[in-house]
């Protein structure tokens, strides 16, 4: 089974251009009407939340590609604002079906992580994260039962 959150990646670029404007627009108005806003200072709110956000969505918002066909399973994480230029926030796993001992998928308020378990050469168990927000709950629930037939292999072999 093969699968990536492609189309959310057309829309994410947006975002980012929308949020940094926005910003922008927020901080250049506080400040050339600094005068008017010395009684409330609620209007110094806006901008931060709007850079607070940004920040989390530059955190959370990653290209998700899953790859379990033949006998590699192979995950890919990486950016999707300039990564198609430098690729610094890449991370890339690749091993055999038979070294997954368990898999964990952690929802959180703002982003979902999946925990990934491999018996690494020296016999001991390496975690290894991906962040899987932007991957659609139809694809999320295919992906456990990808991992859950891997795993239901692995221990009827052992």
């Amino acid at each position: 089974m093969r699968f990536d959150n492609a189309q959310t990646k057309k829309w994410i670029p947006f975002l980012y251009f929308f949020l940094t404007m926005a910003s922008i627009l927020a901080i250049l108005y506080i400040i050339f009407f600094q005068d008017e806003f010395n009684q409330g200072k609620l209007w110094y709110v806006i901008p931060l939340c709007l850079l607070i956000t940004l920040g989390i969505v530059y955190s959370t918002a990653k290209y998700f590609e899953f790859d379990s066909d033949g006998n590699v399973l192979t995950f890919i994480n990486k950016g999707l604002f300039i990564s198609n230029f430098i690729n610094y926030r890449e991370q890339r796993a690749e091993f055999p079906k038979e070294k997954l001992k368990r898999y964990r998928i952690q929802n959180y308020i703002v982003f979902c992580k999946l925990y990934i378990y491999v018996k690494s050469k020296s016999n001991k168990t390496k975690r290894l994260q991906f962040n899987i927000s932007l991957l659609s709950s139809r694809k999320r629930k295919a992906l456990k039962q990808s991992l859950d037939k891997v795993l239901k292999h692995n221990n009827a072999v052992s």
